[in-house]
């Protein structure tokens, strides 16, 4: 089956692949053990885990990368066709350049470029996983459902859970990195921070971004700014039916004993292009509004391999869960929003062109590069 670039990937370093009704992502023992012995109570609240398959790699004459895999994924694949054949045919009067498949290209000079990158974090992160597949690292992947392939317009933000962002693997200097981030940014007060952010203006016809370097110099108040945007374009009857969801996920994770998610996110999705929809249809839609929790890479628990055993429950995540929920209740209150409000002032990064050059880190903060140079596990 054909792979492309996904281009709705808003946060993380492994660049993310699409292939129809799945997202691909380079496998991690840890992250691949975790999703195999998934306690049924999480299911519900993480994206279906649907095996692992491996990807080939060849090229053309004039330099286009042919990504595909040795196997057939069709758990998701049906489905997902017949939704983005409709999402393509809604989208004919809309701006296409998101609904054409993210591709790669090798440069004179070896490197490798995506083309149809409407995020350029996604251009960045999926290239160094391409040219890994270039020089022959591990070609295994993990497949995971794709949650926004029923969305013309995916909006997502990327959510780092927790006060602690690294595992009990990690080095001494990455314990030192990961602990500064935390002490530097909401992750300390608040036991969340912002990774990652896409948003559509259906008044412009264009998207927003912000990424995890802006994310980390938030403060509060900028953290709750930038979630305010992004919730009053989801409208009052999507946050409150998210909140709801925050709860049980709350009330589940308030009797994990012995859970850590250390370094894991929150993902949370919603269609910028639906129009408005009323309370009891937002209740009856599934796909309304998504939230799962993605990134078990530095997670564990009682039982798991062979790791530390912790006892009680992850309080630094449940602080970022309250936080969270605390802050949409806030908006809530302070500003009632509406659905499908026009938010021509969006002070968010703005992106209309596929040729605007790819973003690169703040330049007083030069340690704070993309890590795309880790070994992939095998």
């Amino acid at each position: 089956m054909n792979v492309a670039g996904f281009p709705h990937q808003v946060g993380g370093h492994f660049g993310l692949l699409k292939c129809v009704g799945h997202v691909l992502k380079p496998l991690n023992q840890r992250e691949f053990h975790f999703y195999v012995n998934m306690d049924p109570k999480l299911l519900p609240f993480t994206v279906k885990y649907c095996g692992r398959i491996r990807v080939n790699l060849s090229g053309c004459n004039d330099g286009q990368l042919l990504l595909s895999t040795d196997a057939e994924a069709n758990c998701c694949a049906l489905e997902s066709a017949v939704k983005e054949v409709r999402n393509t045919l809604d989208s004919e009067e809309d701006n296409l350049e998101d609904t054409k498949p993210m591709t790669f290209r090798i440069k004179k000079s070896g490197k490798v470029e995506a083309e149809m990158a409407i995020n350029t974090w996604a251009g960045q992160c999926q290239s160094k996983v391409v040219e890994k597949l270039l020089k022959g690292y591990d070609k295994w992947f993990i497949m995971l459902e794709d949650i926004v392939s029923d969305f013309r317009k995916p909006c997502v933000i990327d959510l780092k859970m927790g006060q602690r962002q690294y595992g009990d693997d990690s080095s001494a200097q990455k314990r030192l990195t990961q602990t500064q981030k935390c002490r530097q940014s909401t992750s300390e007060e608040l036991g969340i921070r912002l990774v990652g952010l896409q948003l559509y203006d259906k008044t412009t016809k264009s998207y927003s971004f912000l990424n995890k370097y802006e994310g980390r110099r938030m403060d509060r108040v900028k953290f709750y700014n930038s979630l305010e945007k992004f919730f009053i374009s989801a409208g009052s009857s999507r946050t409150k039916k998210l909140i709801r969801e925050l709860q049980v996920l709350r009330s589940v994770l308030s009797e994990a004993e012995s859970f850590r998610f250390f370094s894991s996110s929150l993902l949370i999705a919603f269609d910028g292009a639906s129009d408005s929809e009323s309370l009891l249809e937002i209740e009856n839609s599934k796909e309304s509004i998504v939230v799962k929790m993605i990134d078990f890479a530095h997670s564990t628990f009682r039982g798991f391999l062979d790791d530390k055993v912790y006892s009680g429950m992850d309080d630094g995540y449940l602080l970022g869960i309250d936080s969270l929920i605390s802050t949409l209740e806030q908006i809530l209150i302070s500003q009632p929003l509406q659905d499908a409000i026009s938010m021509p002032e969006l002070s968010l990064k703005k992106q209309r062109s596929l040729k605007r050059p790819y973003s690169t880190p703040p330049t007083d903060s030069p340690a704070q590069v993309i890590d795309v140079d880790e070994p992939i596990a095998a």
